[in-house]
C-alpha cells in the first residue's frame, strides 16, 4: 500500500499531507483519488498490477481534472502502460519523456526506456533521487540497469519500488 510519504521533490513542494498536484482540487474530487491510491498495491517493475479502482476513476469525469501528463502517470499507477504510452509518447516535453522512459522500463523494454531518460535531460528529479537513494540511483541509466537486474532475479525489487514510487510522486507534482 502506497504512502504520501515521499511526495516532494526541491521541484515541488508544499506543506500539506497532500501531493500537490491533489490540493488545487475540490475535495470531492481529491479524496477518491487518494483513497485509491493509498488502497493500492505498490505498482511493480514490470507490467500491471491492474488496479480496477483507478481504472474506474480514470474512465471517469474526475479524470479530466488532470493534466494530460499526470493522467499518463495515473494509468502506470493503475497498471495500464498502454493508455500512458498513448499520453506519454505525443508530449515533447522533459516530463513527458520522463513518463515515456518509466513505461519502457516498466514494460522491460530497457534500451528503449534509457533513450527516453537521455531526451529528459538534466531533470531536478533525476538529481533528487540520487542524492535520496544513492546506493540504488546515481542516475537514470544505472536505475534502469538495476530494474533490469531485480526483474531478472528477484534481488533487491522492493527497494526498487520503493525508488519508482519516490519517482512516480515527485513527476506527478511538476506534470
Amino acid at each position: 500500500m502506497p504512502n504520501f510519504d515521499d511526495c516532494t521533490s526541491s521541484s515541488a513542494s508544499n506543506s500539506n499531507d497532500w501531493p500537490s498536484w491533489l490540493t488545487d482540487l475540490a475535495p470531492t474530487v481529491a479524496e477518491p483519488w487518494f483513497a485509491a491510491i493509498q488502497a493500492a498495491v505498490l505498482p511493480g517493475l514490470g507490467d500491471g498490477p491492474t488496479n480496477r479502482e483507478l481504472v474506474e476513476l480514470l474512465e471517469g469525469d474526475s479524470a479530466k481534472s488532470f493534466t494530460p501528463l499526470q493522467r499518463s502517470g495515473l494509468w502506470l499507477l493503475a497498471g495500464d502502460l498502454d493508455r500512458s504510452h498513448s499520453i506519454s509518447q505525443n508530449e515533447k516535453s522533459p516530463e513527458g519523456s520522463f513518463w515515456h522512459g518509466i513505461m519502457h522500463r516498466r514494460e522491460g523494454d530497457f534500451g528503449n526506456a534509457k533513450y527516453w531518460f537521455h531526451r529528459v535531460g538534466r531533470h531536478s528529479i533525476l538529481s533528487d533521487l540520487s542524492g535520496r537513494y544513492p546506493e540504488l540511483h546515481s542516475d537514470a541509466d544505472e536505475f534502469v540497469d538495476r530494474v533490469a537486474h531485480a526483474v531478472r532475479t528477484g534481488e533487491q525489487v522492493e527497494a526498487c519500488q520503493q525508488v519508482q514510487w519516490t519517482e512516480w510522486q515527485w513527476l506527478m507534482n511538476v506534470s
